[in-house]
């Protein structure tokens, strides 16, 4: 998978981006900052987004309504977040697939991700 991590903390994005691209052979592109995270969005090269809610320059919730507001087709979009408030994940919940609450277990990131895929599919599916 091509993954699009939107990450502002340098640590997290590194123990992320080791995970993600060791444990699960995934190639990774890092961005720390809602611009960029939005730009990199919008080029529709990746499978799967991981968006930090609270970044730089733009949250993920703006980086996430200003691209379904333009109406092109993205990859899917996780929050990654360190607020586990369920009325926040419940606004958030439209516009994403899922959601992965910080901290995460690196060795079980992969996993995490391949499984809110598979439910997002399933759901659409059914």
């Amino acid at each position: 998978m091509n993954i699009l991590l939107c990450e502002d903390d340098p640590n997290i994005a590194t123990i992320a981006r080791l995970a993600l691209e060791h444990v699960g052979h995934h190639q990774v592109t890092w961005v720390a900052d809602g611009n960029a995270a939005k730009s990199n969005a919008m080029t529709g090269q990746f499978d799967v987004i991981l968006l930090d809610e609270m970044m730089p320059h733009k949250s993920g919730a703006d980086v996430c309504n200003e691209i379904r507001q333009l109406g092109q087709p993205t990859a899917p979009i996780i929050f990654l977040s360190a607020n586990p408030q369920t009325a926040r994940v419940e606004e958030f919940r439209p516009m994403t697939v899922g959601y992965i609450a910080k901290p995460f277990d690196p060795l079980q990131l992969c996993s995490q991700i391949e499984n809110i895929l598979s439910s997002a599919v399933n759901n659409k599916a059914g």
